[in-house]
């Protein structure tokens, strides 16, 4: 195979690469001052555009200046040629000052199972040393480099800080270089013995140490009640103290005034000899573990047979689809005057708080429950028509006499809202389709039978005196009767092709169907999500469910010992991995495909529904990061990353090339 490299160039072509040399070089710096990195012996062949082209000797069989060309001949029979009118140098003694990562570090806004920030150590070496406390070993990095035109490549595949997620239970190597450089490397392919090129650049390998790893068990909360009273009541709280051992892995905390009571229904028994779950509530807002502040938490006990890991699943899906208002899951083990209680999940309890249901203003808030237990008091709750669905409002508190909403209020605009959904009409003007979507996604994807009976269906707007604020579906919660749970107490067994919207009498089965099947943006959002969903997040999925086992597993035996568990959750895990990628695929396959829709005029990178000059303006501040991308249009040539290579496609998209 014969390839040329900028020997013929039309008079427009000349045109657009001397316009592209001219941006180039007032963006980029001179790049001649510093060290070839050691390693191998290579030809670097620098062009007059800006490429650079890096052939190691190993894989060059023959090289020749001839007819106005210099030839490069790969052992694998590639020829590569370059007109010599074209080339600046050719040598093996070139210099190069190289862009560099001059910070790495892992953001627990971007993590959802790392609560506080993993920075990095840049060695000289080349080695960046991070150590993570977190659950699951996908992460995504936030980093910096020398050069704002630089790009970050893994096995040549781009990099985005903030965005990119890799698993890093292995060293990973970052190349950081300029889009224009390449290199001569064998394939990516282990299968393959062809060479290709890839970016060229500096190298860093990243070492990730799990704190995770090292532990011998899990957090050990400490509780200790005034006078030593067992916990037996959902209706009020005890005071107490709290004292939490994060165990090498999770931040501490000292001994601090909690309140204390029973919570849930099923798993709530009242009897304080079993296993029951718990709500805390601080005084202060506070960090426990090293999540986010917040004055009220949860201690699920996940008392059902075979339920230890439902949970932390569930809410791990939340958090991959992006639902809203996700919570977040640490195994701990519990103490309650000083006698161990056994397993449980500590996560934020769903409400209206910046840990939980985070909103800018929570005056004119609501948050809605539809749940059959229909518990709260008269004047928190109604039944809806249509639908007769069980609602009830967990905020505000209509009796403290601290908010100008009512009940007629919330009902009248909640019924509105079915109205418009049972007769089929638009429903955006009252919902987040997208949120929907994803919320609808999650249920399905996890068999959750809870939606259609309802219970602990949750939804909230931040303003019901807002006609434009929409009602927003979600957070996730209560995974108890996921997964095809059976009356055997047995998980992820049955049910792969459990059609989650099949008719059925419940009125709430019906709503939830009339969510899915009456609009079909959410049916497209749908096929997208999934699409989407199908390939790493898919895999991070199967893999937290290992990662977290490894991790809870001391305290699930230690758990077992005291409340005579039968479940082996080791094989569960294999289980739930196999269960959770078969439904996956069952449920794609059964989608609407959909085409992705047309983005706007190719090259309009400002959005003002032309193509001109002013484009390539936008484009080279956008480049240099004096402007956002705020019509994510300037990836022109759309090989997913925006660099000097769009500049080119995009004047010859002006100049009719």
């Amino acid at each position: 195979m014969k390839i040329r490299k900028n020997q013929y160039v039309g008079v427009r072509g000349r045109k657009a690469l001397f316009f592209v040399q001219m941006l180039w070089a007032m963006c980029v710096l001179p790049v001649f001052a510093g060290s070839v990195p050691e390693g191998e012996e290579a030809e670097y062949i620098l062009m007059q555009n800006g490429d650079l082209w890096v052939f190691p000797d190993k894989y060059v069989s023959e090289k020749e200046t001839a007819d106005g060309e210099f030839s490069v001949k790969t052992i694998d029979g590639q020829s590569f040629v370059y007109a010599l009118s074209d080339i600046v140098s050719f040598s093996h003694t070139l210099e190069l000052e190289m862009p560099s990562i001059t910070s790495f570090k892992f953001n627990n806004k971007f993590n959802d199972q790392v609560f506080t920030d993993a920075e990095g150590e840049i060695g000289e070496d080349g080695i960046i040393r991070v150590k993570v406390a977190g659950i699951g070993k996908w992460l995504t990095p936030s980093f910096q480099l020398s050069d704002k035109l630089a790009e970050v490549y893994v096995e040549g595949k781009r990099q985005n800080s903030k965005e990119s997620r890799l698993r890093f239970d292995h060293p990973i190597t970052y190349t950081v270089g300029y889009p224009q450089w390449h290199i001569l490397s064998a394939s990516s392919s282990t299968n393959s013995e062809t060479l290709e090129m890839r970016p060229f650049g500096r190298d860093y390998v990243v070492r990730v140490d799990f704190l995770t790893d090292h532990s011998t068990n899990v957090p050990r909360i400490d509780i200790n009640t005034e006078n030593g009273e067992m916990i037996s009541s959902k209706e009020y709280y005890l005071d107490a103290t709290i004292t939490i051992d994060g165990a090498g892995v999770f931040p501490s905390m000292g001994a601090t005034s909690v309140k204390i009571k029973g919570r849930g229904n099923t798993t709530w028994s009242g009897r304080p000899s079993l296993k029951n779950p718990y709500r805390l509530k601080f005084s202060e807002k506070v960090k426990p573990l090293g999540m986010k502040k917040g004055k009220n938490w949860v201690l699920l006990a996940n008392r059902m047979e075979g339920s230890m890991l439902t949970n932390a699943i569930g809410l791990k899906v939340a958090n991959l689809v992006q639902t809203a208002a996700p919570n977040h899951i640490v195994p701990v083990e519990l103490y309650i005057n000083g006698g161990y209680r056994g397993s449980y999940n500590f996560t934020e309890k769903v409400g209206l708080a910046n840990n939980s249901i985070e909103l800018e203003d929570e005056s004119h808030a609501v948050l809605l429950e539809l749940d059959t237990n229909y518990d709260e008091a008269e004047e928190q709750k109604f039944r809806s028509t249509p639908y007769d669905l069980p609602v009830q409002v967990k905020d505000p508190d209509f009796s403290d006499g601290e908010t100008e909403l009512t009940l007629a209020m919330v009902q009248e605009q909640f019924n509105a809202f079915l109205v418009a959904l049972e007769q089929g009409d638009d429903i955006s003007p009252y919902v987040d389709i997208e949120q929907l979507a994803r919320y609808l996604m999650v249920g399905e994807y996890l068999c959750n039978v809870e939606y259609s009976n309802p219970r602990s269906v949750f939804c909230y707007r931040e303003n019901i005196l807002d006609a434009s604020s929409p009602l927003v579906f979600g957070p996730v919660w209560d995974c108890d009767y996921n997964y095809g749970y059976n009356d055997r107490h047995r998980y992820f067994m049955e049910r792969v092709t459990y059609d989650f919207y099949a008719p059925n009498h419940q009125k709430a089965k019906a709503f939830i169907k009339d969510l899915r099947e009456k609009n079909e943006t959410v049916d497209r959002l749908t096929y997208f999500l999934w699409k989407d969903f199908l390939g790493d997040k898919l895999s991070e999925l199967l893999d937290f469910c290992q990662d977290y086992y490894d991790y809870a597993k001391p305290s699930l035996l230690h758990d077992k010992e005291r409340w005579v568990g039968v479940t082996d959750y080791a094989q569960q895990v294999k289980t739930a991995q196999s269960w959770l990628a078969r439904r996956a695929e069952f449920l794609f396959q059964g989608l609407t495909v959909y085409e992705e829709e047309e983005e706007g005029l190719a090259g309009d990178v400002n959005g003002d529904g032309s193509v001109d000059i002013s484009d390539v303006t936008c484009l080279v501040n956008i480049i240099l990061g004096r402007a956002d991308d705020s019509f994510g249009r300037a990836d022109v040539n759309g090989d997913g990353s925006v660099n000097i290579s769009d500049v080119t496609s995009l004047v010859n998209v002006i100049l009719g090339n």
